[in-house]
């Protein structure tokens, strides 16, 4: 089997060898895989196996200083869990209502950070994953929109309620998730107002200024356990 009729991932295999520093060969690779001496030979000259293992094609990269990626098949893409993950943080509560005992409808949480591919991050955001924050919600006043226990992340970078959706915001008397709508103000001098609402029919809205309020950012995703 000829360089040319290799798939590009076993190209990129005995290019970074001819580059490295170090003398690599695929048989000091092998062995330092832990494996028989014949065997990247074999995976590069007669396929077998057919795609490196996760592990092998990490261990291999690093010593040869290329990214891991240039040696994975693209048919192999779905199955590589560790590759472009980024982690969306949960919201600082404590820190972002500064009286966080009168919080409305989010709950602390202990939990890690998610973790999101970038194509999803593409999707539900351009605005860049440092904007974007986790909050688990507390509470039925959103219901059936947001229910008690669902996960919301918020775009911390869109914070116009010029156009009404689902925001997180401190209206004064803590952080609270409400869908916001503005009020067409009636006379020239009249402050711009926003009207905030729960989805539960319980509750009933209420009118803030906009001067009264700090929106928070906007809520584009949520998670819900079954």
């Amino acid at each position: 089997m000829t360089t040319k009729s290799l798939s590009p991932e076993r190209r990129a295999l005995l290019g970074a060898i001819s580059d490295a520093t170090e003398q690599w060969s695929l048989a000091s690779l092998s062995r330092a895989l832990g494996r028989n001496a014949a065997y990247l030979h074999q995976y590069v000259h007669r396929q077998s196996p057919r795609h490196l293992p996760e592990a092998d094609r990490h261990k291999i990269a690093k010593w040869l200083s290329i990214p891991h990626h240039s040696l994975r098949a693209p048919s192999d893409a779905i199955h590589d869990p560790q590759d472009d993950i980024t982690t969306i943080p949960f919201f600082d509560i404590e820190s972002a209502a500064g009286h966080a005992s009168i919080i409305d409808d989010f709950m602390e949480t202990n939990e890690e950070g998610w973790q999101f591919t970038p194509a999803i991050i593409d999707r539900l955001s351009h605005d860049g994953i440092a904007h974007l924050r986790l909050i688990k919600v507390r509470g039925d006043s959103m219901s059936p929109q947001l229910e008690n226990g669902d996960v919301i992340m918020i775009n911390l970078a869109d914070q116009n309620a010029q156009t009404a959706g689902t925001f997180v915001l401190d209206d004064g008397q803590g952080l609270v998730v409400k869908y916001l709508e503005k009020i067409a103000p009636q006379t020239a001098d009249e402050p711009q107002k926003i009207r905030i609402c729960s989805m539960n029919s319980a509750y009933s809205p209420y009118r803030r200024a906009f001067e009264n309020i700090r929106i928070i950012g906007r809520v584009i995703w949520m998670a819900r356990a079954f």
